[in-house]
């Protein structure tokens, strides 16, 4: 009942809305026609007003054109004077002088100076543009002033060296009566039909906006309206009103003009009048529906007491049934359904203790199965683990001591955090015959698969050194880079695996540095600065285009502070809104602490990264 009382409600709803819909595009063609007419009359009355002002504010114009003609600075000229000589009254006939740059650089209109057109509309840049060019005298529609919002004419003439636009504005008080008659008009056609709540009326420049409007999404819409000619509309909900309020916007043409690009009309509606007819039908309905519910129980009622007696029995019976006491039959006299009823129950009694039995006997092997199951993957899991930490004992057999590195470099430190149990990050240390090699490395992947890469490049690393100990840092890179792709990519297959580094020679007595990166940089913090060094943009392993590693040469310093890192620190996320650390930060954080003991500095480096 209640979904054919839903369906009645949607087909009813459906069809006043329909009709709602119908009277409202209706109303809106309505108000669009009258608008039109209305329009027409206007265009037509203020061209005939407009022509009292073309032959003055023509004559004006030559006039000021033949005043600037010799004159190397327009823009110091007393205009105010200018007027005065030329009868103007400069309370609403104003001048205004226009550089190339489409800039307002003089005027007696104070408001408006240092006005830029550019920064308006582009449709100014092609309509200066033609004046420049053509060098006529133009003279177009009233419109709005942008700071006042008065009506005004406009004029415009070129200076005879084409550097000045000459523009003339004057206001007319019968103009502006036309305009607010026009506007009342417009208006008073959203109080003639009930589903319009406000009717607006803008006459409009391209990709300028109304100096009426405020709200950013009207004049995106209005905006748009004025640029392609077709409809906009604009949905909002209004806190106040609770109402869903739809303005849209309707392009009309204008008639006998460049600058402006057309009349937008705007429409304000409200589904105001949909939510009193969504309300007003649910109420109907739902007093119907109540009466209709209420009958229907009574008669309902009355059939069911005669039916649930039997039932009620049965139903109390039931209860001596339970999952331990699977014995119990129930034994009901009464109709022939009832009995089948009492028959069909105790054959699921019977059913339900042969299965109950026999699942006990089923959860029992089940369990015993899961346990050990569980006890196989457990000790899989630490045969693997244990695997693991053994690997690490051997990843870390193969990295230096620290105190190999103090002993060469005793203000020295290094901060070595895997994330995983072995990881593919690295350093390393060699020296010989006064001369210190040192590197920190990113191999491929994390864990195993980064841990096995690293021992590879670690090996290859000793073994090109140690074949020649006079080799540059650059041309040991090439070297190392030959090793691992010779390793690793066989003519079965290729693995695209292998280390981004940064790696150092030092010599002792020179104090000269030579470094070599594969994506991975240098720093040197010198008195306070950090100075950057680049690596070359490409691993050490297969790679298209292949070039060359570059040898820097430096010359070290008392002091000097030589930094070499992964991308694992800056990469970390943390902090309190979880972020990347990136490396501004963690540059800011060794220039600011270069100056204290680099163990110091660990300790820092440390403390930050599990901050």
């Amino acid at each position: 009942m209640l979904g054919l009382f839903l369906v009645v409600f949607f087909l009813t709803y459906r069809y006043n809305l329909n009709k709602l819909e119908s009277d409202s595009r209706e109303q809106k063609a309505n108000i669009v026609a009258e608008t039109k007419n209305l329009i027409a009359y206007f265009d037509y009355a203020m061209r005939s007003h407009e022509r009292s002002f073309i032959d003055r504010m023509h004559q004006t114009a030559d006039s000021l054109q033949k005043r600037f003609t010799g004159i190397r600075h327009p823009e110091q000229v007393d205009l105010y004077e200018i007027s005065r000589q030329l009868g103007l009254d400069t309370s609403r006939e104003h001048i205004y002088l226009i550089n190339r740059k489409l800039v307002i650089v003089n005027t007696t209109f104070p408001k408006d100076l240092g006005l830029d057109f550019t920064k308006l509309s582009d449709n100014y840049l092609s309509f200066f543009g033609d004046l420049f060019r053509v060098g006529r005298f133009k003279e177009d529609r009233f419109g709005l002033e942008m700071n006042t919002g008065r009506i005004k004419k406009y004029a415009f003439l070129a200076t005879k060296d084409k550097k000045y636009i000459i523009e003339l504005g004057f206001y007319s008080p019968e103009a502006e009566n036309y305009r607010k008659l026009l506007l009342t008009k417009i208006e008073s056609l959203g109080k003639r039909y009930s589903g319009i709540e406000k009717v607006n009326l803008y006459l409009g420049v391209k990709g300028a906006p109304d100096i009426n409007m405020t709200d950013k999404r009207q004049i995106k819409a209005y905006l748009k309206c004025l640029e392609s000619k077709k409809p906009q509309v604009l949905i909002t909900d209004n806190d106040q009103t609770k109402h869903i309020e739809q303005t849209e916007y309707l392009f009309l043409p204008v008639l006998e003009t460049k600058l402006y690009g057309g009349y937008i009309l705007q429409l304000n509606t409200n589904n105001s009048q949909e939510q009193f007819l969504l309300s007003e039908l649910f109420w109907r309905f739902l007093i119907f529906f109540l009466l209709t519910g209420i009958i229907l129980s009574f008669i309902v009622y009355i059939r069911a007491k005669k039916i649930t007696r039997p039932i009620v029995q049965l139903s109390e019976m039931t209860k001596t049934v339970n999952s331990v006491n699977l014995m119990e039959h129930i034994n009901i006299k009464g109709s022939s359904e009832l009995a089948a009823l009492s028959e069909n129950f105790n054959n699921m009694i019977d059913s339900l203790r042969v299965s109950y039995e026999g699942l006990e006997e089923k959860v029992v092997i089940r369990t015993n199965e899961l346990f050990q199951q569980k006890a196989l993957v457990e000790h899989k899991n630490q045969e693997i683990v244990d695997s693991i930490n053994y690997a690490r004992f051997i990843q870390l057999a193969m990295l230096p001591p620290k105190l190999e590195i103090t002993s060469y470099f005793n203000d020295s430190c290094v901060y070595y955090a895997p994330k995983d149990i072995i990881a593919g990050d690295f350093y390393w240390f060699d020296h010989a015959n006064d001369t210190s090699w040192f590197a920190v490395a990113d191999c491929t992947g994390h864990g195993v698969p980064g841990a096995m890469v690293s021992v590879l490049c670690i090996n290859a690393l000793h073994q090109q050194l140690a074949e020649d100990r006079t080799i540059s840092a650059g041309i040991l890179l090439d070297k190392v880079r030959d090793f691992v792709v010779k390793t690793l990519h066989k003519e079965q297959g290729s693995i695209k695996d292998g280390m981004d580094i940064s790696l150092c020679s030092y010599h002792h007595p020179s104090k000269q540095l030579q470094w070599s990166g594969a994506n991975n940089a240098l720093w040197l913090v010198r008195n306070g600065e950090l100075i950057p060094y680049l690596p070359n943009k490409q691993p050490i392993g297969l790679f298209d285009n292949a070039e060359p590693f570059t040898t820097h040469q430096l010359q070290l310093k008392t002091n000097d502070l030589i930094v070499l890192f992964t991308d694992g620190y800056a990469d970390q996320f943390g902090g309190p809104k979880g972020k990347k650390y990136k490396y501004a930060p963690l540059k800011e954080l060794i220039v600011s602490h270069s100056n204290i003991p680099t163990k110091e500095l660990e300790s820092l480096l440390e403390q930050t990264f599990t901050d």
